[in-house]
């Protein structure tokens, strides 16, 4: 019996000091998982922190977006409506134009239609006096007495 006691005592002994490491590696295993767990929560606590810095980048970098595209749109708007005030001054250059060549026209055609109108009027000035003239030798010849030509010219 002493044989089994022996071996008793030695399984005894051997369980108690592999319940020993074993309850050592659960310590160290705890202990690792432990530290484990603090490095997590640290990352998790870090990662949360650059998360909300990178959203409120984020939002800062859209709203900027955002006023650089009302900024272009306004632009864009701007630049039409400058393109519309182009196109209607050149409208109205145009016209200006135009009325500019209608009132030389008309200026020319007053002209012209004046220098025909003292052209007749000396002319009528000048038929008069030829009327009258003769219409004289009209009367002189039916009176019987001649008048002498005048001739202006030799």
């Amino acid at each position: 019996m002493s044989q089994i006691s022996n071996l008793k005592k030695l399984t005894k002994k051997k369980l108690k000091v592999f319940d020993t490491k074993l309850k050592t590696s659960f310590i160290l295993i705890r202990q690792d998982l432990d530290d484990m767990q603090i490095i997590v929560d640290a990352m998790r606590k870090y990662l949360k922190k650059k998360d909300r810095e990178y959203e409120r980048q984020n939002k800062h970098i859209i709203k900027s977006q955002v006023k650089i595209q009302e900024d272009i749109d306004e632009f864009t708007q701007k630049i039409s409506q400058l393109n519309l005030a182009l196109s209607q001054v050149s409208t109205i250059k145009q016209e200006l134009i135009l009325r500019k060549d209608l009132a030389q026209i008309e200026d020319r055609i007053k002209t012209s239609f004046k220098n025909e109108i003292e052209k007749y009027k000396s002319e009528t000035i000048s038929l008069k006096e030829q009327l009258k003239e003769s219409e004289k030798r009209i009367k002189a010849l039916e009176k019987g007495t001649v008048h002498k030509r005048k001739f202006w010219f030799k």
